[in-house]
């Protein structure tokens, strides 16, 4: 694996956790760097405690967010737990009452309500992040014990992490108003150098998207044209291979190294890759019609009677947990699943299946069916 993907599939890099990576990226070569700065246009920090490239994408995508999240509360309280982190000294300890207190007193819109268990919960779940970042230690207590009495108390330290947890800004953040103010304070050149932001907007959506479709014709223009100086870097930083057709780019890789990528390893990924297969068939018999622009569009009924088809044929041959799974709420993880790797996208009365499904077929390999039907006569 190159130094460039441990950066791309990290966070960050903290010595405390992993002291031989975080040497090596320390002494990063110059290409790299090169690249990082002048092709993605990324910021590279390295300092005493970690290595981090800030990674800013060209679109926001749901599957950015912070997975252990659930509310909106969380990032709220995310936020004032590094307002509060921010004004300590690194190894300074103090109690898990400060922290509730600075919480309650800075909270928007009226005071927290400890009492409440959700409120609770909510505030666990960043604790529980903030530890998993480093950005905190416990020096004593168990924390959990906060979720049944808001009363507990537990003795913290900090790492000093946390400072750099957020990008730095051009500006002010509270004079931008949407996330596409926030996006675009990053573009400060002139007239003249708009190409350098071109070049960096496609590497971003190559190198941190599954897919690049031409909804922005400047954005697939350039990688047409430029097919083989960003073939040769993402052989070179990615080891992988770029993929372009009519309306859609994308990077193909041979194994399973990265942690975020379609297909997985695993169930629900083999259960996607099925049910494009399907859609490819009744395509190719005329039951579905493929547009110009490379898409389908299914209703409701026509989706459910896909997955209908997947279920009555391979679900014997899925983990238990799916093949328990009711249809109702198998049909949910699919779309979002699909939605997520943008296979799919949901329309008020149906479905618009993407390019990007019509490039890959699943299907289960003889062997498998032999070994299953030899079990069901065991």
């Amino acid at each position: 694996m190159t130094n460039f993907i441990h950066l791309l599939e990290n966070f960050w890099i903290l010595k405390d956790k992993d002291r031989e990576l975080y040497y090596e990226l320390k002494n990063l070569d110059r290409d790299t760097r090169d690249f990082i700065r002048e092709k993605l246009g990324y910021n590279l920090i390295i300092n005493q405690n970690l290595v981090k490239m800030e990674k800013v994408p060209e679109v926001p995508e749901a599957w950015m967010g912070i997975k252990s999240f659930t509310d909106s509360m969380d990032y709220v309280l995310l936020c004032l737990l590094l307002a509060f982190l921010e004004d300590k000294t690194n190894d300074e300890q103090f109690l898990l009452s400060h922290v509730t207190e600075y919480l309650q007193i800075n909270y928007p819109d009226g005071a927290l309500d400890w009492t409440v268990y959700h409120t609770r919960k909510s505030l666990i779940r960043v604790l529980n992040f903030a530890l998993d970042m480093g950005f905190i230690k416990i020096d004593d207590g168990d924390q959990d014990l906060f979720s049944e009495n808001y009363n507990a108390e537990v003795l913290y330290e900090n790492t000093g992490i946390s400072r750099y947890f957020i990008r730095s800004f051009n500006g002010q953040i509270t004079e931008y108003s949407t996330w596409e103010d926030i996006l675009n304070s990053q573009w400060f050149f002139s007239d003249e150098d708009k190409g350098v932001v071109r070049r960096m907007r496609v590497y971003r959506s190559l190198f941190l998207d599954s897919v690049v479709y031409d909804d922005d014709l400047s954005v697939f223009e350039y990688i047409k044209r430029q097919r083989h100086t960003l073939q040769s870097d993402i052989e070179k930083y990615m080891e992988g291979e770029l993929h372009i057709y009519k309306n859609a780019a994308f990077i193909t890789v041979d194994d399973y190294r990265y942690k975020i990528s379609f297909p997985e390893d695993k169930t629900l990924s083999d259960i996607c890759l099925l049910i494009c297969s399907i859609i490819y068939e009744k395509i190719q018999s005329g039951d579905m019609s493929l547009k110009a622009d490379d898409t389908v569009f299914m209703d409701n009924d026509h989706f459910d009677e896909v997955l209908q088809i997947c279920i009555d044929r391979y679900r014997e041959l899925w983990s238990k947990e799916y093949r328990l799974k009711s249809f109702n709420l198998l049909r949910q993880e699919v779309i979002e699943y699909m939605s997520l790797n943008k296979l799919i996208t949901s329309r008020e009365a149906g479905m618009l299946v993407l390019p990007l499904a019509l490039k890959f077929k699943g299907e289960y390999s003889e062997d498998v069916f032999v070994e299953d039907r030899e079990n069901e006569q065991k």
